[in-house]
């Protein structure tokens, strides 16, 4: 033992060996790490040499140096996933990000007049042309979307909310939270499966400020249930002149039924045409863009909330405004098929069929693993058409000695990672969010881990 402990090598030896091949900064914590473990096992008697010790500080030197953010190959059939980023953006979306990131932009420049401008002005025009909304104000994310119009219009008011709409989403999110944070008074109404009209309307009082509608984002109902439509909320709010707001929450700018999908889901074109003083959603759900808040409305209400101190606070950044400015420009010019996330969506089945089946192909000869075509159900996720189930066909892989769930694990810590799902003792990889390209690197990875 003492031997063995008088030989492990210095840190700076160690630096020595590997300094020019790798940052120091990276080979000094590795150093560290591995000659820690070493000692350790060896104290406890578990460790009897120390031969591969240069060959575990240099893959310690390579694991710890790659960023950690990483692109990951979504395998897992859901199209908006939030732990994976959401959904994709258009390439010529980056391209043009990339542009405007590389050097200097007019983000707050008016190049007519020659004075300070505000960022706000190369989205706005768009989305009021999309929507018919006369006004509208981009922030950070839907949070912080939610968060000022009701700190701005609601603070120390009431605001009249459906029990069966007060939802938490990813990351503990709740809505009742953010209204508390943002200064306004929750009113619950309704049960939790059934809201009526005359829910809302006996809870109209003085203190009233807005008619809030949510939604549901990542469930729904179905069976005994009720719930007030946006038109009856805002021929109610009208009525007693009191403010209507829908946080529309996964931002589909397309007629649903228009895109095949069988659900009751407005678009915010539809949402704004029904008269609501306000309506939000996010930009990188259904909207297929980069992370932001969008809110659309009467231009008195979007000036009041352009003024919130906490605008600042929440204000979109320039990549973002980039992303979303090209996206909705493509929205604009019917380019709905340069849209990643509507395309993945609305891919024919067929086409996931031949993919998965090139798949297979490549995997015709490895062994010991059973390989087969899988018909499944693929979600739209990311707290958008909750109740949306669309066919999809899986490669499923079921090894001979090795579990599903440390198969798994093995293609999550794979360069490049692949997250597929584990469904009845078998390895789904989902193609319908697997890019063509992307088979055939997916196809070595396999490969790799069964070996």
């Amino acid at each position: 033992m003492e031997k063995l402990l008088r030989n492990l090598p210095q840190v700076s030896k160690l630096v020595e060996e590997f300094g020019d091949k790798y940052p120091r900064i990276y080979v000094k914590k590795a150093s560290r790490e591995v000659l820690d473990r070493y000692r350790k096992e060896i104290l406890e008697g578990k460790r009897k040499d120390l031969k591969n010790l240069r060959e575990e500080v240099e893959e310690r030197i390579k694991e710890i140096s790659k960023p950690s953010l990483r692109k990951v190959i979504n395998a897992t059939g859901v199209v908006i996933n939030t732990n994976l980023g959401r959904g994709p953006i258009n390439g010529q979306a980056l391209e043009f990000v990339k542009r405007i990131a590389e050097g200097y932009s007019n983000l707050e420049f008016d190049l007519e007049s020659g004075k300070r401008g505000s960022r706000n002005y190369h989205v706005e025009g768009l989305l009021c042309e999309l929507t018919g909304c006369e006004s509208a104000f981009v922030v950070n994310n839907n949070a912080g979307a939610v968060y000022l119009v009701l700190n701005t219009l609601c603070r120390e008011r009431e605001v009249v909310v459906s029990r069966g709409e007060l939802v938490e989403i990813g990351g503990s999110f709740r809505v009742p939270d953010i209204m508390e944070s943002s200064g306004a008074i929750l009113r619950e109404v309704g049960t939790t499966n059934k809201t009526r009209l005359s829910d809302y309307e006996e809870a109209i009082n003085e203190r009233t400020a807005m008619l809030m509608k949510v939604h549901r984002s990542n469930f729904f109902m179905e069976g005994f249930t009720e719930e007030v439509s946006l038109e009856e909320l805002v021929g109610l709010g009208k009525k007693h002149g009191i403010l209507t707001y829908y946080d529309a929450g996964s931002g589909l700018m397309l007629d649903a039924q228009g895109l095949g999908f069988k659900v009751n889901e407005p678009s915010l074109k539809e949402c704004v045409s029904k008269g609501l003083d306000v309506v939000s959603c996010s930009g990188d759900k259904l909207l297929s863009s980069a992370q932001a808040g969008i809110i659309l409305g009467k231009k008195e209400i979007i000036d009041a909330i352009r003024k919130n101190p906490m605008s600042r606070a929440m204000r979109i950044d320039k990549l973002c405004l980039g992303a979303l400015e090209f996206t909705l420009r493509l929205y604009l010019e019917g380019r709905y098929d340069e849209i990643p996330v509507i395309k993945l969506l609305t891919q024919p089945v067929e086409v996931i069929r031949r993919r998965a089946k090139r798949l297979l192909r490549l995997l015709k000869d490895i062994s010991p693993v059973e390989k087969s075509l899988v018909k499944d159900k693929s979600k739209s996720g990311g707290g958008s058409l909750p109740e949306l189930e669309l066919e999809t066909y899986c490669v499923a892989l079921r090894h001979s000695s090795i579990s599903c769930a440390e198969l798994s694990r093995r293609l999550r810590t794979s360069e490049p990672p692949v997250v597929g799902r584990v469904k009845d003792d078998l390895l789904l990889i989902d193609m319908r969010t697997v890019f063509d390209e992307e088979v055939s690197v997916l196809a070595e990875v396999v490969k790799r881990i069964v070996d």
